[in-house]
């Protein structure tokens, strides 16, 4: 009977591996979906007058700024867990991850493959693993942490939320960074909070140029709210829960539902650009081994 059943279970695992990101990507499309039937497509058309040359090169100056301090604290959490990594490929890994995050569900299917890529270069499952779970968790942490105060526009139990989060997320984040030095492990939250400055001031953007008439506080509270709504793990690159939080503390902030909506489309564009130079690593990750040699 068990060599009956074990090739079911098996042929079961991959459904299940399937199942979830599924799930993860119908959620967030239906809650983007309801969002555009509710407030209408004008939305999306002020979203995309966001877009100029002046932005798009800011985006991808922000995009490399960010990328590269996250490379940077990648490399300081696997130091600390005896593997080293170089500053241009830590660079190149996180471009790569980060244009995969935003164009698969989950939004950590990027950072999964980086754990592979390590462990085909020798280093093992725990090294690998704990080195990408400490660096994305220490900034998911800044991202909560920094959504705390403007959450209180929503409610007190919001801001307990964003602030019982921040920390549950920091204490496994420190945890993963618990063989580094004390110098390494500040500058790990150094970097981050200098990744989610360049993305806030590009969501800042974003509001700016959709709703100019709108009140610079009210503006601020509303992104940050939106920035942390992406580290929700549903939907595909953070489209759908963005949305739906942001449009949530446009409102709480004073600021028309429409508007709100129109600003997190905006910034879903700019932060797709931020990430485009990912999309030349992945090409050359891509191409047949002979041409990679000959290159």
């Amino acid at each position: 009977m068990p060599a009956e059943t074990t090739p079911a279970r098996r042929g079961r695992r991959p459904l299940r591996r399937l199942l979830l990101p599924a799930v993860q990507a119908l959620a967030g499309l239906v809650l983007l979906a309801a969002l555009f039937r509710v407030l209408g497509a004008e939305a999306a058309r002020s979203a995309v007058g966001v877009l100029s040359p002046l932005t798009v090169a800011l985006a991808l100056g922000a995009g490399l700024v960010a990328t590269a301090a996250q490379a940077q604290r990648w490399r300081l959490v696997a130091r600390g867990r005896g593997a080293r990594i170089g500053f241009r490929e830590a660079l190149g890994e996180c471009w790569a991850a980060g244009l995969v995050n935003l164009l698969l569900p989950g939004g950590v299917s990027g950072d999964a493959v980086r754990v592979l890529r390590r462990r085909r270069r020798g280093d093992t499952w725990p090294g690998a693993g704990g080195s990408v779970l400490g660096e994305r968790l220490a900034g998911t942490s800044v991202l909560l942490a920094a959504g705390t105060v403007p959450a209180l526009a929503v409610g007190p139990w919001a801001a307990a939320a964003f602030g019982g989060g921040a920390l549950t997320v920091a204490a496994v984040a420190w945890r993963a960074t618990s063989g580094s030095p004390a110098r390494d492990r500040a500058a790990v939250w150094v970097l981050s909070v200098l990744a989610w400055a360049c993305y806030q001031c590009l969501f800042l953007l974003a509001a700016v140029r959709t709703a100019p008439q709108e009140t610079l506080a009210g503006l601020w509270g509303t992104t940050v709210l939106g920035l942390a709504g992406m580290s929700v793990p549903i939907g595909v690159g953070g489209w759908g829960p963005r949305e739906g939080i942001t449009t949530l503390a446009a409102v709480a902030h004073g600021i028309p539902a429409q508007t709100g909506f129109s600003i997190s489309l905006g910034y879903g564009l700019l932060a797709l650009v931020s990430a485009l130079p990912g999309a030349f690593v992945l090409a050359g990750w891509l191409r047949p081994v002979g041409s990679r040699t000959r290159a």
